[in-house]
């Protein structure tokens, strides 16, 4: 294992049982009970892949606690956002496995496709109840749900877009992760800011700080799929992705034969080659200053939060994703795509 695979996994690892988390990582015991006594009687299984998503508990359930102490609000009263965070969580996850298919080991092998359809839309309907049931005054009930609607319609669109191969530009690709990935990052944060104050400006500051952590995210993930996959890699399934854009955007003498391959649709084929291309046009390079770029906007976006408790908590949550990478990459030659 190279240390550029460690660092590139450090958001998956990142610390966040420092003194600053305790105190709402302490809340996590609740927000797992919620989700417990909220699976239905007639489906038991549906704990069993819950559980794949709360022991341990995944990263993003912080992001609506802190937010919401970050506005100067009370975390304990996020924790039905957070429980429906992970539940809507678990139900895109088996849906973008079934429309993937691209790693061993998923539930739809497990059950069978049409049980696994089945669970995505019964887990989301359980992230819905979660909602519905919470304590909120209605106004901030109404607001949070109808962010979680436009979310789902907006990261189904960027699936679609995804999955119809409509990413052959820069401006493309924008758009795709824009509604697949940034808007789930940006519905985290600024639903937790809805429980704590009614503060537009601290709410929409919380939502630009996940939007832009969505972007930093995506790019690693991007990066993953093609130098550090657990499965079939972006390439091998023909996908135009951030590190192929930057191979056609920027000027080098192997660019044309880029989008020929891309116009003809022959990425898979040519996967490894075009993975030799990237290597030489040092692109993981150009990814991480992209992706340092995102950190910078997305911590300008919340110094105006007052509680510093909650707004430590997002900003170790941006700066331990890339672990110790300022040390290797300060001051990175890149050439912009």
């Amino acid at each position: 294992m190279t240390n550029e695979y460690s660092l590139y996994w450090a958001f998956e690892t990142a610390d966040l049982d420092s003194q600053k988390m305790n105190d709402i990582q302490a809340l996590y015991p609740e927000v797992r009970q919620l989700i417990h006594n909220s699976v239905p009687d007639e489906l038991p299984q549906l704990e069993v892949q819950l559980k794949k998503f709360t022991d341990p508990m995944i990263a993003e359930a912080i992001l609506p606690l802190a937010s919401c102490q970050a506005v100067k609000g009370n975390p304990i009263d996020a924790i039905p956002v957070a429980a429906a965070l992970v539940i809507f969580t678990a139900s895109w996850r088996i849906l973008d496995e079934l429309e993937d298919q691209d790693r061993p080991g998923q539930l739809w092998e497990e059950i069978g496709t049409a049980r696994a359809w089945n669970y995505a839309c019964a887990v989301h309907n359980i992230a819905c109840e979660v909602l519905n049931k919470a304590p909120f005054p209605s106004q901030v009930f109404k607001s949070i749900n109808q962010a979680y609607i436009d979310t789902f319609f907006t990261i189904a669109a960027g699936q679609d877009r995804d999955l119809a191969g409509l990413t052959k530009t820069v401006e493309d690709y924008w758009l795709t992760i824009e509604r697949k990935t940034t808007a789930f990052y940006a519905t985290a944060c600024t639903t937790g800011a809805m429980v704590g104050t009614e503060n537009n400006e601290l709410i929409q500051a919380c939502g630009v700080f996940g939007y832009h952590l969505g972007i930093a995210i995506q790019i690693f993930n991007d990066m993953q799929s093609i130098w550090y996959p657990d499965g079939i890699t972006d390439l091998e399934q023909g996908k135009v992705t951030l590190p192929l854009v930057y191979g056609l955007e920027l000027e080098h003498p192997e660019c044309q034969q880029l989008l020929s391959w891309v116009e003809a649709q022959e990425i898979a084929t040519n996967a490894d080659r075009i993975k030799e291309i990237l290597d030489h046009i040092d692109t993981k390079r150009f990814l991480i200053w992209a992706a340092l770029k995102e950190r910078e906007q997305a911590l300008e976006a919340i110094k105006i939060c007052p509680k510093a408790e909650g707004r430590e908590v997002l900003e170790s949550y941006i700066t331990g994703m890339f672990g110790d990478i300022d040390l290797l990459l300060q001051q990175p030659k890149v050439d912009k795509a």
